[in-house]
């Protein structure tokens, strides 16, 4: 199975922060910088995470928090693809 460069994860709920009403987000390989800058000042993966969903998905942090826990998943076990604790290619962190 071949990684895809980008993914993009139709929400089951668009998201509403403010004005901005968001039906999907297309998340690609981070880089190196992305993955610190996500994980600096978080407390836990989660919140790694999160960030991490905002920064190369192009969305505001309030959008990546506000994520069904379904497609939350399905981000974090494509970005997890990226990371060196990542399961072997076909196998999924967690299930969807």
């Amino acid at each position: 199975m071949e990684l895809q460069d980008t993914k993009t994860i139709t929400l089951r709920k668009p998201i509403t922060v403010g004005e901005q009403t968001v039906t999907e987000i297309t998340l690609r390989e981070p880089t190196a910088e992305e993955i610190g800058r996500a994980q600096d000042k978080a407390t836990n993966n989660t919140f790694a995470t999160i960030n991490l969903v905002a920064i190369v998905g192009g969305v505001s942090r309030a959008v990546a928090g506000k994520l069904s826990q379904r497609d939350f998943m399905e981000a974090a076990n494509y970005l997890a693809l990226f990371t060196e604790d990542s399961p072997q290619t076909g196998e999924a962190l967690l299930p969807i």
